[in-house]
């Protein structure tokens, strides 16, 4: 990873920050209105919650102390920083994937929501896609650990993934009118996928994953406000 100026490195710390306590105080949110909500509804987005932090605290925390710490000479520091970072990348991979399945199931418990049930096989084609997809994350041709990967299998790992966004838009505003959810979605597949095409010949575009990871805040927020 190179070298950022410093005010870049403090300001991509402290959102990275803040982004995984609003996770952290939204998860509980969910789990306190638990006792009041019998349909598993405040389950579900607990669950879709925690899991989208947790996993990401495994790739933004080692990125946040990356920044603090700065660039280094040492080949064995340089080594531990790429296996932390690769390994973030490859736990958030796999919760990112995980989370689609759960946002699934979130919809279909929400209260209020006046629309036509998904089919059950639409649940079902998101499993399949999600095991193919983690299934592309685990090959050591991914390259998760040497500090730089593999670009080719960057793409691979991400035709499921992106497969299973185009599901997720779909089911959405099909069967629940949530153009704003679906929109949303939309944004953040966009900057995901701009950040794996085309990082490697222009690293500024890896800025992306901020209003990517914005719009998973927005999104998290609106099932807080349901």
């Amino acid at each position: 990873m190179d070298e950022k100026p410093l005010g870049m490195r403090v300001g991509e710390s402290v959102f990275c920050a803040g982004y995984l306590v609003f996770a952290l105080l939204a998860g509980l949110c969910f789990v306190w209105r638990t006792q009041t909500d019998m349909t598993g509804y405040s389950w579900a987005c607990a669950a879709m919650t925690f899991l989208l932090g947790c996993g990401d605290a495994f790739h933004l925390v080692p990125r946040i102390l990356h920044n603090i710490r700065g660039k280094t000479r040492d080949e064995d520091e340089r080594r531990r920083r790429n296996f932390w970072l690769g390994l973030g990348n490859l736990v958030s991979s796999v919760t990112m994937t995980l989370f689609y399945i759960l946002l699934f199931d979130a919809m279909a418990l929400g209260p209020g929501l006046s629309a036509t049930p998904a089919p059950s096989w639409v649940r079902t084609v998101l499993i399949v896609l999600a095991i193919l997809r983690i299934a592309l994350c685990l090959p050591p041709q991914n390259r998760w650990f040497d500090g730089d990967g593999s670009h080719s299998w960057g793409i691979y790992r991400n035709v499921p993934f992106l497969a299973m966004g185009v599901v997720t838009v779909v089911y959405l505003v099909a069967c629940y009118g949530a153009w704003l959810p679906a929109g949303l979605v939309v944004v953040s597949f966009s900057c995901y996928m701009g950040v794996v095409l085309y990082t490697r010949d222009r690293p500024a575009l890896g800025m992306l994953m901020i209003p990517k990871t914005v719009c998973y805040i927005w999104l998290i927020a609106l099932f807080l406000r349901a």
